[in-house]
């Protein structure tokens, strides 16, 4: 067995809330804006993981939760499209295709 076997993104539930809005993250080369990055507490009380905070890339440079969205709301219940979860030198990352709304 492996590291990567236990890196499962449902193991952190489903239940997301996005906290202070997206930060940019740019090209190292060209210096452009090539994602975003935004904090998310999880909120699933069936996670191990219960009221951690992660942050989360964000690989669209127009998720469905917009920039203007989340500036106005400090926080927000979100799905996270595609979560995906890996390591890199000992540390874990975090990665989706797009910020979704939750409707209760």
């Amino acid at each position: 067995m492996k590291l990567n076997d236990f890196l499962k993104a449902d193991l952190l539930g489903n239940k997301f809330l996005a906290v202070k809005g997206y930060a940019e993250v740019l090209d190292r080369e060209t210096e452009q804006l090539a994602a975003y990055r935004l904090n998310v507490s999880i909120q699933d009380e069936s996670s191990d993981f219960f009221m951690e905070m992660i942050q989360v890339k964000v690989n669209n440079l127009h998720p469905t939760v917009s920039v203007e969205e989340l500036k106005n709301n400090r926080t927000m219940g979100v799905a996270l499209k595609d979560l995906n979860v890996g390591q890199f030198n000992g540390n874990l990352w975090f990665s989706c295709t797009d910020v979704l709304p939750v409707t209760k």
